[in-house]
């Protein structure tokens, strides 16, 4: 695998463990009854960044690997989990199957 491709992959990955992160973070706060605004504020913008950021180090896989870039917006941004696991499969594929 390239090491362009592969620094991709573990960058996307990695703002998506923080998105999460961010998520459970929101979730479990507001389960202990009345939150701080400030924790929800700053938990809320890390998820917008988090997740932003991870669609495009996802649309810099696409072209690195020269895959067409409107239906992979497309499937990346609107069906954010499920196109990324679905370029993420089709690239880690692709890496096994070279390696062969």
């Amino acid at each position: 695998m390239k090491a362009q491709v592969k620094s991709g992959i573990e960058y996307a990955l990695i703002t998506l463990v923080i998105a999460g992160f961010c998520l459970w973070q929101i979730i479990s706060s507001t389960q202990d009854g009345e939150p701080p605004a400030s924790l929800i504020v700053l938990s809320a913008l890390g998820l917008v960044v988090a997740g932003a950021m991870h669609c495009v180090f996802m649309m810099q896989l696409v072209r690195r690997t020269g895959r067409a870039f409107w239906p992979w917006f497309v499937a990346i941004v609107v069906f954010m989990p499920l196109g990324t696991a679905v370029l993420l499969a089709l690239l880690l594929g692709e890496a096994d199957a070279a390696e062969s």
